[in-house]
């Protein structure tokens, strides 16, 4: 006979004293144990109310039906249920910890990119980072500055993704009008601003600091949205990374959030919605990305 197995408490039940029980795990037959044996093997997490059990060679039948431990089964259940709670919420405020300390090592990191970015960008021209634009106040803040940068080129759109929306760059080619004629469109107009007639991409010609200058004014038309952001996960810290496109109409064409966790649902919707309404200069040539994270909650 094998050693029985000992509950970590004392279980005094009469019921269940003596007995020469057998039972199966993942198709191996174990035992005999008495019956304090087999209720520690409950209360241990190797055995539930659907593991199969048989005494003195009788039939099989779930241990769920053996009358004399269904009160054990319950209990050692409702303790499984409180300890996973338990564990569950010590993983969520380890995650939570290494969040925040991730949030300072970035924002350290962010700092000296920052500097080495601006003084690049002042010996290339290429793009534009604006300081921390103003806090909105009331656990809402600018985590990473705005950046404004020239757009992809070709683009990919994928209808059940994070590019919903965006509409694809003009492409290196000729547009053949109904006369064959170049620099029209398929219908037979005019080229869409910003395409020459040779059908090639025209450079860049938006101003950076006039859109930071429109994101200045009219970034605090997405507050609601963050606000109910930080209603919905209250204590937490939500960094927010928020991408924008803006078209040749000088609208927004294309929103993306890069952070899994937000890119559907209630906060989306809303940041799609308002950034709709928002308006910067029309331009020719190839479309700017606005790039801005904020931070909400965590008070």
């Amino acid at each position: 006979m094998k050693d029985q197995p000992r509950p970590a408490v004392e279980i005094e039940d009469p019921a269940i004293e003596g007995g020469d029980w057998r039972f199966q795990r993942r198709g191996q037959i174990y035992g005999p144990v008495d019956g304090r044996g087999l209720a520690a093997l409950l209360y241990r997490g190797d055995a539930d109310g659907s593991t199969p059990v048989s005494v003195a060679d009788g039939p099989w039948r779930p241990l769920a039906e053996v009358p004399a431990f269904l009160v054990h089964v319950r209990k050692a259940e409702a303790a499984l249920r409180v300890e996973q709670e338990v564990t569950g919420q010590r993983l969520l405020r380890a995650r939570r910890a290494r969040a925040r300390q991730l949030a300072l090592v970035l924002g350290g990191a962010l700092v000296v990119a920052l500097a080495a970015g601006l003084a690049l960008l002042a010996g290339r021209g290429e793009g534009i980072r604006s300081p921390l634009l103003e806090g909105f106040g009331a656990g809402i803040s600018v985590a990473a500055p705005a950046r404004v940068a020239v757009a992809g080129g070709e683009v990919d759109v994928d209808p059940g993704g994070d590019d919903r929306g965006r509409a694809p760059v003009a492409r290196e080619g000729r547009r053949a009008s109904p006369g064959g004629g170049p620099g029209a469109s398929p219908g037979g107009g005019a080229a869409p601003a910003g395409v020459p007639e040779d059908g090639g991409l025209v450079a860049a010609q938006f101003d950076p600091s006039r859109i930071q200058a429109d994101l200045a004014r009219q970034q605090r038309t997405l507050a609601p949205c963050l606000r109910d952001a930080a209603a919905g996960r209250p204590g937490e810290l939500v960094e927010v990374p928020l991408e924008f496109t803006i078209g040749n109409d000088g609208r927004v064409v294309r929103v993306a959030i890069d952070d899994p966790r937000l890119r559907d649902g209630t906060l989306r919707a809303c940041l799609e919605r308002v950034l709709a309404g928002w308006s910067f200069d029309r331009f020719p040539g190839q479309r700017p990305t606005v790039s801005i994270s904020f931070r909400v909650g965590g008070g």
